[in-house]
């Protein structure tokens, strides 16, 4: 493998890095660097020059950096298989839990209680009894409630990493000028508008809610560059 070679790995890694982090490359290449023990990119890059070569091991340890954002890998992936059985459950504060996603939104649930977290980033827990019979039920405590989402937080932020690695780079990540790409139409702008409510956005703001409305959190679906239905009162 030549020199330009083993950089283009490490530089690979990086960017599915900043992919998943929804971060600037630049980012990433710092993140790369500092686990190979410099301080910084330019260092690496100034080492390079001078003669130093990225190790199998170096390249390894990049690609274990990918795969600790985003063990998902992929929408196609199962995560049983990726994570193992004994990650989708554990044991909060004395009780039992299990989680799992539906659609993309995280649910964990113990005897009497769930907790669900909705995809999109600014989306409100949701803490639901169901099983009223329990005279103490873990989820009306306000320490166990603050642990459970603790720990679902963890499981969104990786579903957050996998769609981020399957969404063109700037539907996370808007360019200079503020504007994002629709992860499904691929149109560009700075400004989108919501279906579902009428409401408008900086592509800066859609893109940090995952392209859900920051307003009424419809899908990426209900997400356009125009507000086409409103026909003349648009103009």
């Amino acid at each position: 493998m030549s020199n330009s070679d083993q950089l283009k790995e490490l530089k690979t890694a990086a960017r599915n890095i900043a992919h998943a982090k929804r971060i600037k490359h630049v980012g990433a290449l710092e993140v790369v660097a500092q686990a190979l023990g410099y301080p910084h990119w330019n260092a690496l890059a100034n080492a390079n020059r001078n003669g130093w070569r990225p190790s199998p091991e170096d390249i390894a340890t990049a690609e274990a950096l990918v795969l600790a954002e985003n063990p998902l890998i992929s929408i196609d992936t199962d995560p049983w298989r990726a994570l193992g059985a004994d990650r989708f459950e554990g044991e909060l504060q004395g009780h039992n839990y299990r989680v799992s996603t539906q659609g993309d939104d995280v649910r964990m649930w113990g005897r009497g209680w769930e907790l669900t977290l909705p995809e999109a980033p600014l989306a409100p827990p949701r803490f639901r009894v169901t099983d009223r019979r329990l005279k103490a039920n873990p989820i009306d405590g306000t320490d166990f409630r603050n642990a459970a989402l603790d720990v679902a937080s963890g499981w969104r932020k990786l579903v957050h990493a996998r769609i981020a690695s399957d969404w063109p780079r700037r539907s996370t990540v808007p360019d200079g000028a503020g504007r994002a790409e629709h992860p499904l139409g691929h149109g560009v702008s700075d400004i989108w508008f919501c279906l579902h409510c009428d409401g408008s956005s900086t592509g800066v703001e859609i893109a940090a809610n995952l392209f859900h409305c920051p307003h009424c959190l419809a899908s990426p679906l209900d997400i356009h560059a125009s507000p086409w239905w409103l026909g003349a009162a648009a103009k």
